[in-house]
């Protein structure tokens, strides 16, 4: 079983989730994306922007990582394929497999960024 780990930036801004998705269309162009109340998942071109928040999303690597997941749920084998996204009104987390992992490590490059972003736009 995979435990998990939240990264957390407080506060939000409209474009969070955009930021998040094209970071990780980037990272795995065959990726495939699932809304949190949805048992479907989208490929990247299919998804339409902006993305209106507060939303959830799960990030799968590909279409195998999304099956497999959906058939065997957290196991060693889905380690780095999957990312969980979460936009409420006052935060955003993601969540990935385990905090020493190069997924988590993607995901904290992007908490930094956007919270960078906030701070230039509040100045």
């Amino acid at each position: 079983m995979i435990g998990g780990t939240d990264l957390v930036a407080n506060g939000t801004m409209p474009q969070d989730a955009d930021l998040v998705l094209w970071t990780m269309r980037n990272e795995w162009p065959n990726g495939l994306v699932q809304a949190g109340d949805s048992t479907e998942a989208l490929p990247f071109p299919s998804i339409r922007f902006p993305i209106k928040g507060p939303v959830e999303l799960i990030i799968y690597r590909d279409a195998a990582a999304f099956e497999s997941w959906r058939l065997d749920g957290a196991t060693p084998e889905n380690q780095n394929t999957m990312m969980h996204l979460l936009v409420g009104p006052d935060s955003l987390t993601i969540v990935v497999d385990r905090e020493d992992s190069p997924l988590a490590s993607l995901a904290r490059e992007m908490i930094e960024l956007l919270t960078r972003d906030r701070l230039l736009s509040a100045g």
